[in-house]
């Protein structure tokens, strides 16, 4: 939560990010795997996991497919 409560949106962005990662590692699977199997750059992962970049419902739905798990999952907290 950011200050006053609020959603802080880049600890929710850092979260998604590392959940990607141990995700993506924990198959093997390099950046540029991930990202084709996605549908999407190298460099967009890389981003994403460093919770530099935002990213779509669509988006989502591609990684979540790519690492074999459902969007909640994927969003779920660790």
């Amino acid at each position: 939560m950011g200050s006053g409560g609020e959603p802080d949106p880049a600890a929710y962005l850092r979260a998604l990010g590392k959940r990607v990662r141990i995700l993506r590692l924990t198959r093997e699977m390099t950046q540029e795997e991930l990202g084709a199997a996605a549908g999407m750059s190298r460099n967009f992962v890389s981003l994403l996991e460093h919770g530099s970049h935002g990213v779509d419902v669509v988006r989502l739905i591609r990684l979540a497919a790519a690492l074999d798990v459902s969007v909640a999952e994927l969003l779920a907290d660790p």
